[in-house]
C-alpha cells in the first residue's frame, strides 16, 4: 500500500453511519485479540449485526479489519511514542482503539483526519470494554497522530516479523524472483477468487454484467466483491483462490472416482470435487466444520458421500478402505495465506514449525494406507516454508518409497510447478496464495 497523507479537504461530516461501521470493526478486532477468533469469522459476525450495513460501508469495515491487522506491527511503533506509558500494561480494547483509528490516519487518503477521528471515538462509546477514560484518552492520542500525519510523520512499512520475512525471501530465492516485489505482493490486500463448479458457471454473473478476469487455472476468474451477493453464489460457482482450485483440478476429478479428503476443514475442496462427480469423502476432527462442508456440498447439487469425525494423526475410521485418490490438506502454518488471515502473522512464531511438521508427517502416513495401488496421494499445504513443502515430500517418499512423483502433463500445470514437479504458488501468479502441492501415485503392485 502506498504511504498517504491525511486528506483534510472539505467540510462535510460522516453520515451517521461512520460511526457505527467503526464499532463493528472494533468488536471484529476484539474478538480477534481477545476470542483468538480467525479475522474472517470475526468480521463475518461484525457485518452480520443488527442493524445491516450498506454495502460501502460493509466495504470500508472489512478494509479496516483486514487493514489494522495487516499493519499491526508498524502501527504499534507509531502509537507508542504519543503514549505516556507506551503500550505496556494497556488495555486490549484501548490498544485496539489507537489501532483503528491510527490506520485511518495514516492510510484512508480519502477520509478526512478529524471523520475518522470523531468516528472512531463515538464507536468507542458504544464499546462497553472502553470507559469513559479510555474515550478520552483514545481522543487525545488520536489528535495527536493526526497533526503527525499532517507533517508527514507516518509509520514505517516493516509489516512482517522477521522470521516470516526471511521465509518470503527463501521464496523468491527458490523460485528465482524478486524478492522486494514478492514480499510487496503478500503484504497487499488478496483479490477475490472464484471457482466455477456446475455447468452454469460464471453465465450468471455475466448476464449480470459483473466484470470476470480469467485466470490460468481452468474454471476460475477474478471478480468484484458483487460477485459474492450475486444469486449464483454458492450454487454453481464458490470463492475459492485459484491455488486452491489448482489442487482440485490436479486431481481430475470425475464420475465415479473416489476421492478422501483428509482435514477436510470446511470443505470447499470437498464440496468442488463432489460437484465434478466425484464420490466424496471429507474426514476432519471438527463436526462444526464438517457440517459446513455437508451444507456448501448440498447447495452445490453434490452431496457428499459421507463425513467423518476423525484425528487424521490416527488410524482413519475407514477400515481397509481404498480410494482412488486421496487428497490431504494438512493442518499448516498459513503462512501463504497471510494476506486473507493477517493475524497469522501475529499468532505464528517460528517454533511452531516443529510441531506442525510433525502433524503433516503423521497424517500423510495414515492417508498413505487409503490409495489404492496405481492411485493419486496429494499432499497439500497453504505454507511458503520449505519445512511445510519440499522437505515434506521429501521426508513422506523417503519413508515410503512405493509413492513417486508424478504431476502429470496437464498444460495449465505446468507453469505453476517446480523442482521435481512441485506445485509452488504465489501472489505475483495471478494474484494466488502461497501453496505447495505433490501429486505422487502409489506403486500399481
Amino acid at each position: 500500500m502506498r504511504e498517504s497523507k491525511p486528506n483534510r479537504s472539505g467540510p462535510r461530516r460522516e453520515p451517521a453511519t461512520g460511526a457505527l461501521l467503526r464499532e463493528r470493526a472494533l468488536r471484529a478486532l476484539l474478538a480477534v485479540d481477545l476470542q483468538e477468533q480467525g479475522s474472517q469469522s470475526a468480521l463475518n459476525q461484525a457485518l452480520a449485526a443488527e442493524p445491516p450495513l450498506p454495502l460501502n460501508d460493509r466495504r470500508l469495515c472489512t478494509e479496516l479489519v483486514y487493514g489494522v491487522l495487516r499493519r499491526q506491527r508498524a502501527l504499534d511503533r507509531w502509537i507508542a511514542p504519543a503514549c505516556q506509558r507506551g503500550l505496556y500494561d494497556m488495555a486490549p480494547a484501548v490498544l485496539a482503539a489507537l489501532r483503528l483509528g491510527a490506520y485511518q490516519l495514516c492510510e484512508l487518503q480519502r477520509v478526512p483526519a478529524y471523520a475518522a477521528v470523531d468516528a472512531t471515538v463515538e464507536a468507542c462509546k458504544s464499546v462497553a470494554e472502553l470507559p469513559a477514560k479510555a474515550v478520552g484518552f483514545v481522543h487525545a492520542v488520536l489528535r495527536q497522530l493526526a497533526r503527525q500525519a499532517a507533517d508527514g510523520q507516518l509509520p514505517d512499512r516493516d509489516d512482517l516479523p522477521p522470521w516470516i520475512d526471511q521465509r518470503v525471501g527463501d521464496l523468491a530465492r527458490d523460485l528465482g524472483l524478486n524478492a522486494d516485489e514478492l514480499r510487496q505482493a503478500f503484504l497487499g490486500m488478496a483479490p477475490l477468487h472464484l471457482h466455477a463448479v456446475t455447468p452454469r458457471g460464471f453465465e450468471g454473473l455475466r448476464e449480470s454484467d459483473i466484470p470476470l478476469a480469467e485466470l490460468a487455472v481452468p474454471g476460475t476468474a477474478q471478480a468484484p466483491s458483487e460477485a459474492l451477493h450475486h444469486p449464483d453464489f454458492a450454487k454453481h460457482f464458490v470463492a475459492q483462490d485459484a491455488a486452491s482450485a489448482a489442487i482440485t483440478e490436479w486431481l481430475e476429478p470425475g464420475p465415479g472416482q473416489t476421492i478422501l479428503e483428509v482435514a477436510a476443514g470446511r470443505g470447499v475442496k470437498s464440496a468442488c470435487l463432489a460437484a465434478a462427480g466425484a464420490d466424496v469423502t471429507a474426514l476432519d476432527l471438527a463436526p462444526g466444520k464438517l457440517a459446513e462442508a455437508e451444507g456448501l456440498a448440498q447447495q452445490l447439487g453434490a452431496p457428499l458421500h459421507q463425513t467423518l469425525v476423525a484425528d487424521a494423526t490416527q488410524p482413519l475410521p475407514l477400515g481397509d478402505a481404498q480410494f482412488d485418490a486421496v487428497l490431504v490438506d494438512a493442518p499448516c502454518s498459513g503462512l501463504g495465506t497471510l494476506r486473507r488471515r493477517p493475524e497469522i502473522r501475529h499468532r505464528r512464531r517460528a517454533a511452531d514449525l516443529v510441531g506442525l511438521t510433525q502433524i503433516q508427517d503423521q497424517i500423510a502416513d495414515q492417508a498413505a494406507r487409503h490409495v489404492r495401488p496405481g492411485g493419486i496421494l496429494l499432499l497439500a499445504t497453504c505454507s511458503i516454508a520449505d519445512e511445510e513443502g519440499p522437505q515434506w515430500c521429501q521426508r513422506f517418499t523417503a519413508k515410503h518409497p512405493e509413492f513417486k512423483l508424478d504431476p502429470g502433463a496437464l498444460p495449465w500445470l505446468q507453469p505453476l510447478l517446480t523442482g521435481p514437479g512441485w506445485l509452488r504458488t504465489h501472489p505475483l501468479q495471478d494474484g494466488m496464495d502461497g501453496f505447495f502441492a505433490a501429486r505422487l501415485r502409489r506403486d500399481p503392485k
